[in-house]
């Protein structure tokens, strides 16, 4: 009896889970990124175009990214979170998508090297934004499995990754890469904008509870805000673990950027596969990047920290496989690995802000962390494209990069989750109320 019992608990609680309504939106962030996050991951694709026309080099043409990222990151670090708390997450997440679209649009526009970069800086406004409030609005509905959420939510990407890539690659040599570039925007003022007006931004604590603690005893609110750590914002920028934290993430991004950014120039202008077989091969790593989410979701909520610390190794690996990239299935194998690398590593930051420093802090920690994540990305393509213009060839920066990978697995292996340890002693002992221990 005592077993039946437990199954029947068991059951109802995956059943209770599954119709959790934190789950709906999640469905609807998986939408709203895959177009509105997912449009401008086509990037890449520009660089070439505007050295053809405008003669610039790969250093001039990347520079829009790392503007863009810059943009992103200083929004992170210094305005959203104090944003996000004066007018709502829901305002913000609407204003970042309507200055993305208004920066893709301004591709028609670009004449000159000033032009290109006002672009990538609207981009940049409205880019990194829109990830960090959709990373917030899922991690408020989401305890246990935020990073499950976060992976199922961030697929989206990943489905843009997929769609975009091959849009652009056939409508640059119809319409020309402006005009490409600027039917970007078109689905996020279309979609995106409704479909987040749609959203509930703020749930309640009777809400998210029954998602927070997996116990057959009835868990009150007062006992979950009992696990909270208790500390300022200004006190944890004073820790060890957040700077351990914060580094790993800029190094991270750093990579995996700087992989991602060259990916296509790589293969193309280095390797020499056409711009069809390239954008094919770039859009598998979405396509793997999906399963990847999943997976690393699931990782990260089961192993915390050490599981994020350990996906990082995986952006060494795929460096390691791009040097004998020679065709079209070595070139795979590549985009394969990065796929799951990057893919895991969209993850991370809810994941980790979460686990170390509970809900409280989310509002301000989580766009931090985006701040240094995105300086990551800035940085990232144009010291790996500066290297290349000083020395001719990818391998000096690939082997930086590899060193520097294992530098922020070891980085972030030493963060200990001091909330999800706590929230996991709240769960063993209404598991041992309930059982009579």
């Amino acid at each position: 009896m005592a077993g039946r019992a437990s199954l029947t608990d068991k059951i109802a609680i995956i059943r209770a889970t599954w119709r959790y309504p934190g789950w709906g939106v999640v469905a609807k962030a998986f939408f709203i990124f895959l177009i509105a996050f997912g449009a401008p991951l086509t990037m890449p694709f520009v660089y070439p175009e505007v050295m053809k026309e405008f003669g610039w080099t790969l250093t001039q043409a990347t520079l829009i990214y790392t503007y863009k990222s810059l943009t992103g990151a200083i929004m992170a670090i210094f305005i959203i979170g104090p944003l996000v708390e004066r007018i709502g997450l829901k305002l913000v997440l609407v204003g970042a998508m309507a200055a993305e679209a208004i920066g893709l649009a301004g591709f028609l526009f670009v004449h000159s090297l000033w032009s290109y970069y006002v672009v990538g800086f609207m981009i940049g406004i409205g880019q990194g934004a829109v990830i960090i409030s959709l990373r917030l609005l899922v991690s408020r509905w989401f305890m246990r499995n935020v990073g499950l959420a976060t992976g199922v939510a961030v697929i989206g990407t990943s489905f843009g990754g997929v769609l975009f890539p091959l849009m652009t690659s056939q409508l640059i040599p119809l319409y020309g890469w402006r005009v490409a570039f600027a039917c970007l925007s078109i689905g996020i003022f279309c979609i995106s904008i409704p479909l987040a007006l749609s959203v509930r931004f703020n749930p309640s604590e009777a809400d998210v509870l029954p998602e927070a603690v997996r116990t057959s005893e009835q868990v009150s609110s007062a006992r979950l805000r009992a696990a909270d750590l208790g500390i300022s914002f200004r006190t944890m920028l004073r820790q060890h673990a957040f700077w351990l934290i914060a580094l790993a993430t800029f190094l991270s991004a750093l990579i995996d950027q700087a992989l991602f950014q060259h990916s296509i120039y790589y293969l193309t202008n280095e390797i020499g596969l056409s711009r069809t077989v390239a954008a094919s091969a770039w859009s598998l790593t979405f396509l793997i990047g999906i399963g990847a989410k999943f997976v690393a979701g699931m990782t990260f909520d089961r192993f915390s920290v050490k599981g994020v610390a350990g996906w990082n190794l995986l952006l060494g690996l795929a460096i390691l496989l791009a040097l004998p990239v020679q065709g079209l299935f070595t070139a795979l194998v590549f985009t394969t690995v990065l796929g799951v690398a990057h893919g895991g590593l969209t993850v991370d930051g809810p994941v980790v802000a979460k686990h170390v420093y509970g809900p409280g802090l989310m509002n301000r920690l989580l766009p931090v962390l985006a701040g240094f994540n995105t300086m990551g990305s800035a940085f990232g393509p144009v010291v790996l494209a500066n290297l290349y213009d000083r020395t001719g060839t990818y391998l000096v920066g690939f082997g930086v990069f590899i060193g520097l990978t294992i530098v922020a697995a070891l980085l972030m292996a030493r963060v200990t989750p001091a909330y999800l340890l706590r929230i996991r002693a709240l769960q063993d002992s209404g598991s041992e109320r309930a059982t009579g221990g």
